[in-house]
């Protein structure tokens, strides 16, 4: 068994050695091509913002510990942003923010003139029918799509640190940066504005339930006060039970009367709160070199696939001339047996 494998090994590399030219000038060639794209492929640029999601139980630490004193239990529960996070960044209508933004380019050979801001569309040189129907709708469509199939933004998140990472990759050093210190901003004003329609929300729910246990209160009270003036006896048992149940409900008013005034005031606390609800752990930079091609794992690998490519070509040149050989060799037998 060893034999044999050895017998075909050493028939392949008899093979490939007949063509080793083939084999060499296939090789230069492929690590040629991958050499000039690793040359003339466009250079990206990354920049990275490192945060953490305050969530509810940190952003309320001081809002708990007045609960506590009012009597409040606030619950073991938060409200985990980072959970629908990634949705936001990459949503039609918050991407929308950036299409018709303008940015500053700091590479010469992508614009002639640094101090001059310029749109994506310009940037990225989007060829589109001015007299379009709908063009800018179009237009923003286009640059939304290429924004998330070429990824030029990232979002991932440690899931043990639960530390986010932001990332924006472009063609241009400061657009990387200006596109990640907008997005993280505008990011944050989207969390806060919904924090506080959350918290808006609450608290009208809660001002609502509140005036509708003060006016059951009113009433409970009215109606003890209405049986008091009306029963001055004590003597028969049923005046005392009818008094107990008309004193329970009062007591019930007022105690949720007393629980809602409490939420409702931790609830206008919480709504008129103005925190950022991103803690930054590390603050983006402008890169100093390009991140990708990576020229040298370009190099490696085009080295290795070409010496792979070039054997296998020669290997199949090989074969190729013996199947010919061998078919030819039948057909000229054939017309001998016919003639």
């Amino acid at each position: 068994m060893d034999t044999n494998d050895d017998i075909d090994l050493s028939r392949l590399i008899a093979r490939i050695l007949r063509h080793k030219i083939l084999a060499v000038v296939t090789a230069i060639l492929c690590f040629i091509g991958v050499f000039a794209y690793a040359k003339l492929a466009s250079r990206f640029y990354e920049t990275t913002t490192k945060f953490v999601y305050q969530s509810s139980t940190k952003q309320t630490g001081n809002l708990s510990a007045l609960a506590a004193l009012a009597g409040i239990s606030m619950g073991g529960g938060s409200d985990d942003g980072s959970a629908y996070m990634e949705d936001i960044i990459k949503s039609t209508d918050f991407l929308l923010q950036f299409t018709n933004r303008e940015w500053l380019i700091a590479d010469t050979n992508k614009t002639s003139d640094t101090l001059t801001p310029v749109t994506l569309e310009e940037f990225w040189k989007i060829e589109l029918d001015s007299t379009e129907v709908n063009r800018e709708k179009i237009l923003q469509s286009i640059i939304i799509n290429k924004i998330l199939k070429k990824k030029y933004i990232k979002y991932e998140q440690d899931k043990k640190t639960g530390i986010i990472s932001l990332i924006t990759v472009f063609e241009d050093p400061k657009l990387a940066y200006d596109f990640n210190a907008a997005m993280f901003e505008e990011l944050n004003n989207t969390l806060l504005h919904k924090m506080r329609f959350k918290a808006s929300e609450n608290r009208k729910f809660i001002e609502e339930r509140l005036d509708e246990i003060k006016s059951d209160l009113r009433r409970s009270e009215e109606i003890l006060l209405r049986f008091k003036q009306q029963n001055r006896s004590w003597n028969d048992p049923s005046i005392q039970l009818q008094e107990s149940r008309l004193l329970r409900d009062v007591t019930i008013n007022q105690e949720l009367a007393l629980q809602l005034q409490k939420q409702y005031e931790l609830a206008k606390i919480e709504e008129a709160k103005d925190m950022p609800l991103l803690d930054v752990i590390e603050s983006p930079r402008r890169a100093l070199d390009y991140s990708k091609p990576r020229p040298k794992v370009i190099l490696a690998a085009g080295a290795f696939g070409g010496i792979v490519l070039g054997l296998l070509v020669a290997l199949g040149f090989d074969l190729w001339r013996t199947e010919k050989k061998t078919l030819m060799e039948l057909v000229q037998k054939a017309q001998r047996e016919l003639s």
